[in-house]
């Protein structure tokens, strides 16, 4: 006997990359980002962050979020790995995952009041995301870049 996830098409992952000028010194930018538990507070479409464990500095390895889907919500799990050195924060899914979430924020300084942000983000979902689909027209890191650069903008 077949079943329907046995015909369905496969699907690869969505890659969507930008940068932007911003307005306040990479190390700042660095460390705003960095800050996991605010997340939801300036990503529209993240509606919860659960830290379960942290890295010896203090920092988030491991978050649990809740994301809003137009008809219900999905729970992941992203591990994050961070370098203060080159200002870099990148994270992934667990290999157990069906969610296949992954990227890098990395924060280059241009002056001491400003600094070029490099995102990349990864998405292989198990479900069809209408709004990454229709809304963010398959570019959801433009999304992500500018409600980041609006947070920063309320906070400085």
């Amino acid at each position: 006997m077949a079943t329907a996830l046995a015909f369905a098409a496969p699907v690869s992952p969505l890659v969507s990359e930008v940068s932007t000028t911003l307005t306040v010194g990479a190390k700042a930018a660095f460390e705003v980002f960095s800050d996991t538990m605010e997340i939801p507070r300036w990503l529209p479409i993240v509606q919860t962050a659960r830290i379960q464990s942290r890295h010896l500095d203090g920092r988030p390895a491991r978050v649990a979020f809740t994301r809003a889907l137009e008809r219900g919500s999905l729970g992941y799990t992203l591990e994050y790995s961070y370098d203060p050195t080159s200002l870099a924060v990148a994270w992934s899914t667990p290999d157990s995952s069906n969610v296949v979430l992954s990227g890098e924020a990395r924060f280059v300084p241009l002056s001491q009041r400003a600094c070029l942000m490099l995102y990349r983000l990864v998405i292989e979902l198990p479900i069809v995301d209408d709004l990454i689909s229709s809304e963010l027209d398959k570019h959801p890191a433009s999304l992500v870049v500018a409600e980041f650069r609006e947070h920063l903008r309320r906070l400085c």
